[in-house]
């Protein structure tokens, strides 16, 4: 019979396409915006709020403008030109919350609590 890591690597094989065609997409739909990924994170969760409250006045800025030129594009059921989506798009996964760095903080300060 097949080991299990055979079937976990079977079934990744499966995943695989579909994550990519999936991350594909969402790329595709932010940078028709012009928003990064990190800019739609719930700013409702705990870790997200930290993390941009410790974000430099300049990234904060950069934030707040992408999301008020999406939010405008939106209203006018309109999307950004297809040069500016093809300067974005290379660009919708960067990292511009330190959420790594808080949720880490996080889980320091509630174990030595």
């Amino acid at each position: 019979s097949p080991s299990p890591l055979h079937n976990m690597s079977f079934l990744a094989t499966l995943v695989r396409p579909i994550a990519s065609w999936h991350n594909n997409y969402v790329a595709t739909q932010l940078a028709k915006y012009g928003l990064k990924y990190d800019d739609i994170r719930m700013e409702t969760e705990t870790d997200v709020a930290a993390a941009i409250n410790i974000l430099s006045k300049e990234e904060l800025s950069n934030r707040n403008k992408r999301l008020k030129r999406a939010s405008d594009l939106s209203c006018k059921h309109t999307y950004l030109s297809p040069e500016q989506q093809a300067k974005e798009f290379p660009h919708v996964f960067d990292k511009v919350l330190p959420l790594e760095t808080v949720r880490r903080e996080r889980i320091e300060r509630e174990t030595y609590k």
